[in-house]
């Protein structure tokens, strides 16, 4: 019956609109015609500003509300100022997609009107208004966080009695996010808000507050990929070179290419952070061939002078499986031309081998191409005795952790010992990274390492930086740094 009601409604009210229209336009004639002079002018301005208002009564429709509910929508509250000292409090609601899914779509509507209505009663909010994917806003005055911790807990047990919608029965639950920063404009602020909201259903907390900085990052990030490969090409992303010192012969015998990233905007970004991302993302191949291209540069540039320089480069674990690697690193040397056993491929342990024995098939073709193979952070997570069994390796590269407290703790002392021991059993080469003072060179020494590399020997420098002081020491007819 209410259903009824409103069609007649709407049906009188367009009648009304129609008549009214026409009588702007038709009346002014008849009046002439009974002889009562009128402004035909007026009632032009008369009709435009009737047919304006109903444009715009439309637009508030169409555009201020969601079209299933009929409740204000995020262009509504983000349109205008939001009030001072109020905070934003978006809610969101668990299984929203699924349960939209089972009902009818006329029923859509009046899911999310109880859900609005729910929460109307349980914070007093005023308007609530709906946003896509199960959102909905309000906001409240200023109080305390604890406050709001306490309201919202209290507001989500509503939640615990299921939702009636026709003669479907739902349960569901809800989380916040909640946004206090009263300087942000309030686009910027709801987006922070829903971003709170969905972090707290990722990880079933009630409440979760983000920082309009750490809304910023996400974003940041989500743009990370395209950035990098924009990095490698202007120069963002370079190449640095820390030296590695031969103990045997006394001289400057290699260097790790380390990767950097100076961001235009960011500044320095840590290598963990974004080598993680992109192993993540599928993109960690094209960054280690770019590594590899620049590592050949630099591996002939050493070379043309002086005794034979090695130079050290990290692959990912997540890409020594892959199908492509040995055809992608063949094309690689066979453009530049260059002797692999300049370079010396850390297999690093960032994520774990999917496919272990494709990995080792294709580290063997790797050596067979004349690399030489290191296994990083020995003694740390799988880099252990299994890797020493299965890996056809030349070389181990003990941990930073190990190193570093050899001089003051006797037990590091004897594992670095049996382990420089071992290696030599199985014709391997060590190099002890994280060598910071020269206690720790001389006892590394004593111990019969190989390789040493580290602050005290050389902190890491650039490219041309670092071949312009080998040059000048190969010119003097010395490697040796005043360090070592």
């Amino acid at each position: 019956m209410f259903a009824v009601k409103r069609i007649a409604a709407r049906r009188l009210r367009r009648a009304a609109y129609v008549v009214a229209g026409l009588g702007l336009l038709v009346g002014p004639a008849l009046l002439d015609h009974i002889g009562i002079t009128s402004n035909p002018s007026a009632s032009l301005v008369g009709l435009t500003c009737f047919v304006a208002i109903k444009l715009w009564s439309k637009w508030q429709t169409q555009v201020l509300q969601t079209s299933r509910s009929g409740l204000p929508n995020f262009v509504a509250l983000t349109e205008q100022p939001l009030p001072g000292q109020h905070d934003v409090i978006i809610a969101i609601v668990g299984r929203y997609e699924e349960i939209m899914a089972t009902l009818p779509g006329d029923l859509h509507g009046e899911f999310a009107r109880q859900i609005a209505r729910r929460l109307a009663v349980g914070c007093g909010a005023r308007h609530i208004y709906h946003g896509e994917g199960g959102l909905f806003a309000w906001i409240e005055p200023t109080r305390s966080l604890e406050q709001h911790i306490d309201n919202l807990e209290g507001l989500r047990s509503l939640f615990a009695a299921p939702l009636l919608v026709g003669k479907h029965v739902f349960d569901t639950n809800v989380h916040f996010g909640l946004e206090r920063n009263h300087e942000l404009d309030a686009v910027t602020r709801v987006n922070t808000a829903v971003a709170s909201a969905t972090e707290a259903l990722k990880h079933g907390r009630t409440v979760e507050m983000f920082e309009a900085k750490r809304l910023a990052n996400a974003a940041w990030e989500l743009s990370l990929l395209a950035r990098i490969d924009e990095g490698m090409r202007n120069g963002d992303i370079w190449l640095a070179y820390q030296p590695q010192w031969d103990y045997h012969e006394a001289r400057l015998s290699g260097a790790e290419a380390l990767i950097r990233w100076n961001d235009p905007v960011r500044g320095p970004i840590r290598p963990d952070e974004f080598i993680l991302q992109a192993e993540q993302a599928g993109r960690i191949d094209a960054l280690t061939y770019w590594v590899l291209d620049q590592a050949i540069s630099a591996a002939e540039r050493f070379n043309a002078f002086g005794p034979r320089f090695q130079i050290s480069i990290n692959l990912s674990a997540q890409l020594v499986d892959k199908p492509s690697l040995i055809s992608s690193v063949a094309d690689i040397v066979r453009r530049r031309g260059i002797d692999c056993r300049l370079l010396t491929i850390e297999v690093t342990e960032t994520a774990g081998m999917c496919n272990r024995p494709a990995a080792i098939q294709n580290l063997m073709k790797l050596r067979a191409m004349g690399f030489r193979l290191s296994i990083d952070d020995f003694g740390t997570g799988e880099a252990s005795l299994s890797y020493l069994a299965e890996l056809p390796s030349d070389e181990l590269k003990l941990d930073r952790r190990f190193v570093s407290k050899i001089v003051h703790h006797e037990r590091e002392r004897h594992i670095v010992a049996s382990t420089i021991n071992l290696a030599h059993a199985l014709k391997q080469t060590v190099v002890a990274e994280g060598i910071e003072d020269l206690s720790t060179f001389e006892l590394l020494r004593q111990l019969g390492c190989d390789v040493g590399q580290g602050y005290h020997i050389s902190r890491p420098e650039t490219l041309d930086q670092l071949i312009a002081r080998y040059a000048a020491l190969t010119k003097q007819g010395s490697t040796k740094l005043k360090s070592c």
